[in-house]
């Protein structure tokens, strides 16, 4: 082998090897999951007795989001002495799935009012408040006619309707017939 090509195998792995060491240098380790640059939660509302989800959304610095990072809800003040989480206690740990989000299901007491709700991650805290209400009454169906109140009889469309269209469509045929004259004139 020629001393140049010695030369030259022995200067690239110098080179090699510092180039190693700076970058060993600038590496550094990353921690997982990345620390928490942000913790939301939400809820809905709830009536006595049933449960909702209470769901966290833990995002890294960048706005990413965290996964595997260790979510705790956490009932801090409820009307009642019956709210829990469904696993019996005041306090309960989920874990964040690939999208950043954590759920725990509340289970809502027999009293009316507001639970409050908070949510740790790291070094960051959130809070949320589940109302806890009366169920609502289903909604009175009005049946749809076809007219006003007194005209109505449940069939088709009544009069004035019939005639508000009739002069939609007159307006509407007779400003085609304008433009199309206008067109051949020109």
């Amino acid at each position: 082998m020629p001393r140049s090509a010695i030369g030259l195998a022995a200067i690239l792995v110098l080179a090699l090897w510092i180039g190693g060491l700076v970058l060993a240098q600038e590496a550094s380790a990353q921690s997982y999951p990345p620390p928490v640059g942000s913790l939301s939660v939400e809820a809905a509302s709830t009536t006595p007795g049933a449960t909702t989800d209470v769901t966290a959304t833990v995002l890294d610095n960048a706005g990413n989001p965290v996964e595997g990072a260790e979510v705790i809800f956490r009932i801090v003040s409820q009307p009642g002495t019956d709210a829990h989480w469904v696993d019996g206690g005041l306090e309960t740990t989920a874990i964040t799935d690939a999208n950043g989000l954590a759920t725990a299901v509340l289970a809502a007491g027999s009293e009316l009012g507001n639970i409050i709700i908070e949510t740790l991650s790291g070094e960051k805290t959130s809070q949320v408040t589940v109302a806890v209400q009366e169920e609502a009454e289903a909604p009175i169906e009005v049946p749809v006619t076809g007219g006003t109140p007194a005209e109505g009889s449940g069939d088709g469309l009544a009069a004035w309707q019939i005639a508000l269209l009739a002069i939609g469509a007159g307006t509407l045929a007779s400003g085609f017939a304008i433009m199309i004259r206008r067109n051949k004139k020109a």
